[in-house]
């Protein structure tokens, strides 16, 4: 991890990916206020025209992209977000951004009402104070979850959809909660997809056995993005398509993708892409607290956990019962292109798609004006440096 202050830098011989697209041999300039204020393909270059810049960094033909953007994740390097402090989510804001990521959701199980309101108070209290990729807000897994398909979240918190108690939650983020998944075929859905509209909050179908009927019904009332794509959800089947059905067959829903090849076979990670076109896709790690600790024994929400042989996190007792994933999401990005073949939209589920469910404006593509979240990766897609509001924060030794 590299302090460092505002400053003025040229990144040169870059080939930059954005938008869907791979503009190579190119360059951009970032501004002392931290923002992109060119951008330019090297044949055009002319230091003269940057004669002021504080710093020039030759990347040598690697990939520039926008930071990558997280908006599930429980924990990564031994941290949560589990408490009134704000440790937890700052210490993940420090080991993401040495997989090029540059803003990222906490994420919240469904938990007691007072257990939920502590924790989302800790991430508020982090947030403005990362030194490392940027908190965008909190995302609520929860409580309003059907105990039908719980998954790895505690099914004595799971409660019926409550306006009150969402007020109450809500007003724990201060502002700051910007997405919550809900089941959507429970009692008292109706008054909570209200406030949350009322709110700009983003409501994801997901831990949720509704029919393919109760799935539109959510749909109506505006929840137009699922948890967890296939997972903890009603599955197809002929004569009732279930929620997997109704987020495919609709070209205006978008849908989160675990894509460590665990969560969900490649081959059918690769068909909702095609299907539901890469611009609906976001990739999500749904990572927990031991990711990037390496194999071992572990207490996760309760539960005891161990790292499986395929790379997941499972219950010690029943390895056929996933936990949650051990992915990074620079290893997410790195999957779906080898799996597809193209970079390009491969980094756009995990930069621009996330940015614009979520109304990041700033964030998610490189272009004059923006916000210079940015990461450099190698052909592995490692990342090499990793630029927050214009300063490096991680260079590769």
């Amino acid at each position: 991890m590299l302090a460092s202050v505002n400053m003025s830098t040229i990144i040169i011989n870059a080939d930059i990916v954005s938008s869907g697209t791979i503009r190579k041999n190119a360059g951009l300039f970032i501004n002392n206020e931290g923002r992109i204020a060119d951008v330019f393909d090297m044949r055009d270059f002319a230091r003269a025209k940057y004669v002021n810049a504080d710093s020039e960094i030759d990347v040598q033909g690697r990939l520039l992209c926008p930071g990558l953007i997280d908006t599930h994740i429980h924990g990564i390097g031994g941290f949560e977000p589990d408490s009134s402090e704000p440790d937890g989510a700052l210490k993940m804001s420090e080991a993401l951004v040495r997989f090029g990521v540059t803003g990222f959701l906490p994420t919240l199980y469904a938990g007691r009402e007072a257990k939920m309101e502590t924790e989302a108070t800790g991430i508020v209290r982090a947030m403005g104070h990362e030194t490392g990729a940027r908190i965008l807000g909190i995302n609520m897994e929860g409580p309003f979850l059907s105990p039908k398909k719980s998954g790895a979240q505690d099914p004595d918190a799971l409660i019926l959809p409550d306006k009150d108690v969402f007020e109450r939650l809500t007003e724990a983020g201060g502002g700051h909660v910007v997405a919550m998944t809900v089941a959507p075929e429970l009692e008292g859905i109706e008054k909570v997809a209200q406030a949350a509209k009322d709110k700009g909050i983003v409501l994801l179908m997901g831990h949720t056995n509704a029919t393919y009927d109760q799935a539109l019904h959510g749909k109506q009332l505006g929840i137009m993005h699922a948890t967890h794509m296939f997972n903890a959800m009603s599955k197809m089947d002929h004569k009732n398509p279930g929620v997997a059905g109704a987020v495919l067959f609709d070209p205006h829903m978008r849908c989160e993708v675990i894509s460590d090849g665990v969560h969900v076979h490649k081959d059918l990670v690769c068909h909702i892409i095609k299907v539901k076109d890469s611009s609906s896709v976001v990739l999500i790690t749904d990572s927990l607290r031991p990711t990037s600790l390496g194999p071992g024994r572990y207490k996760i929400n309760g539960d005891d956990v161990v790292l499986g042989e395929k790379g997941a996190f499972v219950l010690e007792e029943d390895e056929s019962k996933l936990c949650g994933s051990a992915l990074t999401l620079n290893v997410a990005v790195r999957n779906i292109a080898s799996w597809t073949g193209d970079v390009a939209q491969a980094v756009r589920m995990a930069t621009e798609n996330p940015a614009a469910v979520y109304g990041f404006s700033d964030l998610g593509s490189i272009a004059k004006g923006k916000l210079a979240d940015i990461a450099v990766f190698d052909s592995s897609f490692n990342a090499t440096e990793v630029f927050v509001g214009g300063k490096i924060v991680y260079r590769k030794n």
